[in-house]
C-alpha cells in the first residue's frame, strides 16, 4: 500500500510528526504545503475533511523506490494507529456512551492535551457533523462528552444552542425524557437566562405534564421575574391544572404592581374566557388595548380573535364580527376566524353568500382539511344548494371517515332530497 490518509486533532500535532517521519525542517514544511521533494514521496496533500470526517487530514503517495519501505516503517513506528483512515473512529451507530467517550478522548488526544483549543474546536466540529447528518443519539453523547470535560468551551460563542437543536428533535419524535435532559444541560450553561426554561415548560404543557411545567416556570422566573413568556406558561400551567383562584391571584398582584401593561390585562381576560365569564375577559381584553403599552403589538390579534369569540359566545354578533373583521385585517389567513364568520353569516344572520365566501376562503387556504369541506357543505345545505353540498359533504367525510358530524350532515342532505 503506497496511499496513506492519516487524521490528526490540531494542525501543531500533524507538523510534530510529519517532521519526525520526514525530518523536516521549517525550510520545507509550512504548514499548508511540502515546498520541495522528498526522496521516496510522490505527493503529500493536506485537507480539513476526508469522507466527510472533519480533521487536520495528511495524504502521502508513496513512490516505488527503495525509501517506500523505510518510510512505511517510520508511519507505522511513529503515527498511532488509531488516527490512520481505516481504524478512525467515527461512528455511525450508537454504542455505549462510556466507551465512545473514551475513544473521542483518545482520537483527539485530549487525555494528554486537555486545555488543547484546537482539538475541542474539531470535536465540536465532528458533532455538528453527525447533528448534520441525522445522528441525533450519537451528536448527543459527543456533546455530552464536551459537556462532561470542558464545560467551558461549550459556553463560548453560544455553543450551547446545539442542546437546544437536539432537544427540539427529541420533543418531535416524543422523546421527552431526552428533550428535558437537552434542556436542562443548556440551562447550566446558560444561568443567567430563562430560554431553557421557556422551552422546557412548552414541551412539558405539551405534554399534559402541567405540574412539572409550573415548577420549571416558577424555577425560570427566580432568574427572570418579568419575561412575559415564562408568566404566561406559568399561568397556562395554572389554567391547565384546573388552578383558577391561584392564576387569578397571581395576575391581579402583578397588574396592582404593573397596571399600565397591556400583556397583564390581555393574560387576566384569558382565565376569565377559560372560566367562561366572557363579560369579565371582555373588560380586560378592552383594558389591554385602552393601556396600549409597549407590548401591545405581541398580543394585539389574539385580543381581536377572543373579543370576537365572547361577543359570539353572548351572541352580540355585530360586536363579534367588528372584532374578527380587526383580526382579518392583520391576519387574512387564520382557520378559527375565518370560520367562525362563516358560522355566523350561516347560523345567525341566514346570509349565505357571505358565509360562503368565508368558507370557501378556508378550503382554498387549507386544502386538506376537512372541517373546512364539512363548513362549506352545511352553508349549500341550508342555503338549498343541494348538488354542491353533497360535493362538499363527501369531500368532507373522505377526508374525516370518523367525524360524527359530517355524518349527521349526509343524512340531512339525504333526507332533503327525498322530500324533494
Amino acid at each position: 500500500m503506497n496511499l496513506f490518509s492519516i487524521f490528526f486533532p490540531t494542525d501543531s500535532i500533524r507538523d510534530l510528526y510529519l517532521k519526525k517521519i520526514f525530518q523536516m525542517g521549517e525550510d520545507v514544511y509550512d504548514r499548508n504545503s511540502v515546498n520541495r521533494p522528498i526522496q521516496g514521496v510522490k505527493r503529500i496533500s493536506f485537507k480539513k475533511k476526508y469522507k466527510q470526517i472533519p480533521g487536520y487530514w495528511v495524504r502521502i503517495e508513496l513512490n516505488e523506490d527503495k525509501r517506500n519501505k523505510t518510510i512505511k516503517q517510520k508511519i507505522a513506528k511513529e503515527i498511532p494507529r488509531f488516527w490512520l483512515e481505516q481504524h478512525l473512529f467515527f461512528p455511525e451507530e450508537l454504542m455505549h456512551q462510556r466507551k465512545m467517550e473514551k475513544m473521542w478522548m483518545q482520537k483527539y488526544n485530549l487525555m494528554e492535551e486537555r486545555n488543547d483549543l484546537d482539538a475541542w474546536k474539531l470535536f465540536f466540529r465532528e458533532g455538528k457533523s453527525h447533528l448534520e447528518a441525522g445522528r441525533f443519539d450519537i451528536a448527543r453523547a459527543a456533546f455530552l462528552c464536551i459537556y462532561k470535560n470542558n464545560p467551558f468551551f461549550l459556553k463560548k460563542y453560544k455553543r450551547y444552542y446545539v442542546f437546544e437543536d437536539l432537544a427540539y428533535y427529541y420533543e418531535a419524535e416524543e422523546e421527552l425524557h431526552n428533550s428535558i435532559r437537552c434542556l436542562k444541560i443548556q440551562a447550566s450553561l446558560q444561568p443567567d437566562s430563562v430560554e431553557a426554561y421557556l422551552n422546557m415548560s412548552n414541551f412539558l404543557l405539551l405534554s399534559g405534564l402541567v405540574e412539572e411545567a409550573i415548577d420549571v416556570c416558577k424555577r425560570g422566573l427566580l432568574i427572570a421575574p418579568d419575561d412575559a413568556y415564562l408568566i404566561n406558561n406559568l399561568l397556562i400551567g395554572y389554567v391547565h391544572g384546573g388552578y383558577y383562584e391561584i392564576a387569578l391571584s397571581y395576575l391581579e398582584d402583578r397588574i396592582e404592581k404593573y397596571p399600565y401593561i397591556s400583556m397583564n390585562w390581555k393574560l387576566l381576560g384569558d382565565i376569565f374566557c377559560q372560566i367562561e365569564n366572557d363579560k369579565a375577559a371582555i373588560i380586560c381584553y378592552k383594558k389591554a388595548l385602552y393601556v396600549n403599552s409597549e407590548d401591545i403589538y405581541e398580543v394585539e390579534q389574539d385580543i381581536y380573535c377572543s373579543l370576537g369569540i365572547c361577543y359570539q359566545e353572548l351572541c352580540e354578533i355585530k360586536k363579534a364580527i367588528l372584532y374578527y373583521e380587526k383580526f382579518l385585517k392583520m391576519n387574512h389567513e387564520d382557520e378559527v376566524v375565518l370560520t367562525n364568520l362563516s358560522k355566523i353569516y350561516r347560523d345567525d344572520l341566514k346570509e349565505y353568500d357571505k358565509a360562503e365566501y368565508y368558507a370557501k376562503k378556508v378550503v382554498v387556504l387549507y386544502p386538506e382539511n376537512g372541517y373546512g369541506y364539512h363548513h362549506l357543505g352545511l352553508v349549500y345545505l341550508y342555503a338549498g344548494r343541494l348538488e354542491k353540498a353533497k360535493w362538499y359533504l363527501y369531500k368532507a367525510r373522505k377526508l374525516l371517515p370518523n367525524y360524527q358530524p359530517i355524518h349527521d350532515a349526509i343524512v340531512a342532505l339525504k333526507g332533503k332530497y327525498i322530500a324533494f
